[in-house]
């Protein structure tokens, strides 16, 4: 899944053109010639795909199909009547960065393999400071049926932060969503690699560009730990599935996907294996989502709403010969309850978010662990060109017991970030902000508890040895990012 990006919606009708005959002008005697004719973006027969996806010169926002970018020039109808648009944006950030896991001693540093640490005295920690660039072009594809039926796909074509050895420069490009679509006044059937319908519909916390709980500042930062426990569990979310989101009803709308199987795309086996199939049962199964949301507005103020869930099987094999896990992990299990109200230029709003899950969707947690949860709070401030917000949160995650039954600690995490945008020119926005995470007690194995056979890791009698260390020996990862750039949507 995808993280969550900002954007507003442009809708504009392409206005027909006729000429004016003045009656006091002489008829001449002979007809002039038939005046050239006009060009096939300019003139569109009402009702059809070309006249009503059209979009003037100089409009940016986000497309009708997903959250970035809109044609900012009239589409030409193929020979079909379909017409094809080109959107997306281009970003580029800077970031300088404080992070406790990037220390030079190798027992707290992420990433590091040897266990002496101090040994070598020309060992350094990470560089402070990096530049990162971003991009993506989405191809909107949209026709109309003769009985008003809209049709149609979605292409997003992402530099995706592809690594590992022969990835070449790191900006390979994938389709994160790409789907296939048909709306009506009976609401819109998507299908595809899409969201699930929580992270399509789901109200949350308000924020600024790049600025909140999962955000572009995590790019900046090592992940081998996971950095956040708050970040969406539908991130990751882009399975083959299918979607249906209905139209309102009284300021009510409701949605609900289903999707067999985690991965996407063409292939029989995991994108990663040649001898693991998609449909070993090695990942999470029969994930199926549903949301109910109301948006409306009482005078001056507006106000957005949903309550939705998610329940998803856990996997029930492992390796290429797919043997029986057990104990196998508990089956997922996701709610969250969204409020925000908007008034005079403020918008605050928040969630809270609770079931049997780890971090993104397709973490499962080990038997007999306890419920994960998180809330967080946002409000933004809009002035003219200008955007301000900021965001906290607070997630907490069983840690289960050692070996001899001694209970870990809870995993804790809190977030809070300040930001500020401002939009330059149609399509262009700079932005800044600043990022802090205290993460504690991340588990050095799997978390489980006495009894159910899960792996604990080898000092699993020692609690105290079993939580990550950071600089100082202390058990809380701090991260600090300070984050500006520019981002450009057309």
């Amino acid at each position: 899944m995808r993280k969550i990006l900002l954007g507003t919606t442009a809708v504009v009708g392409l206005a027909l053109l006729a000429p004016v005959a003045n009656a006091q002008q002489a008829r001449p005697a002979a007809a002039p010639a038939a005046p050239p004719p006009l060009p096939a973006t300019s003139v569109a027969p009402a009702g059809t795909a070309a006249a009503i996806f059209q979009t003037p010169v100089g409009i940016t926002g986000a497309g009708p199909h997903g959250p970035d970018g809109v044609p900012n020039r009239p589409a030409t109808p193929t020979t079909s009547g379909i017409v094809v648009r080109l959107g997306g944006f281009f970003d580029f950030s800077m970031a300088n960065i404080s992070d406790s896991a990037d220390s030079a001693v190798a027992t707290t540093r992420v990433g590091a393999t040897t266990a002496n640490p101090g040994t070598v005295n020309a060992r350094l920690g990470r560089q402070r400071n990096d530049f990162r660039t971003e991009a993506e072009l989405n191809v909107y594809v949209d026709g109309v049926a003769a009985n008003g039926m809209r049709y149609g796909a979605m292409m997003e074509f992402q530099m995706d932060n592809i690594g590992g050895t022969g990835a070449g420069d790191g900006t390979g490009v994938s389709l994160d969503e790409l789907y296939g679509f048909a709306k009506g006044s009976w609401g819109e059937l998507r299908f595809g690699n899409e969201d699930n319908v929580q992270d399509l519909m789901r109200v949350t916390a308000p924020g600024t560009l790049w600025m909140g709980v999962s955000s572009g500042w995590d790019e900046f930062v090592a992940q081998n730990s996971a950095p956040y426990l708050m970040t969406s569990f539908q991130d990751g979310g882009d399975a083959t599935k299918i979607v249906y989101l209905s139209p309102q009803f009284f300021g009510f709308d409701v949605g609900f996907s289903y999707a067999p199987q985690n991965n996407e795309g063409e292939r029989a086996d995991i994108p990663t294996s040649t001898t693991i199939y998609q449909r070993d049962r090695q990942g999470v199964m029969n994930a199926m989502a549903g949301i109910i949301r109301y948006r409306g507005t009482f005078g001056d103020f507006g106000v957005r709403a949903s309550f939705a869930g998610l329940k998803a099987e856990s996997p029930q094999t492992t390796g290429a010969n797919s043997d029986r896990i057990d104990p196998r992990a508990q089956n997922l299990t996701m709610y969250s309850a969204g409020l925000l109200v908007a008034a005079y230029g403020f918008q605050l709003g928040g969630e809270y978010a609770w079931g049997n899950y780890s971090g993104q969707m397709t973490n499962t947690i080990n038997p007999k662990l306890d419920n994960s949860d998180h809330w967080i709070l946002g409000l933004t401030y809009t002035l003219g060109a200008w955007q301000f917000g900021g965001q906290y949160g607070v997630a907490n995650q069983d840690n289960g017991t050692n070996a001899a039954g001694v209970n870990f600690k809870d995993r804790e995490q809190t977030y809070w970030g300040v930001g500020l945008q401002y939009t330059l020119a149609p399509g262009m926005v700079l932005f800044a902000n600043y990022n802090q995470v205290r993460d504690d007690n991340i588990l050095n194995g799997a978390a489980g508890v006495q009894g159910t056979g899960v792996n604990l890791g080898a000092t699993a009698t020692a609690p105290a040895r079993n939580v990550n260390r950071f600089k100082g020996n202390s058990t809380e990862r701090e991260i600090d990012v300070l984050m500006a750039g520019v981002r450009i949507a057309f």
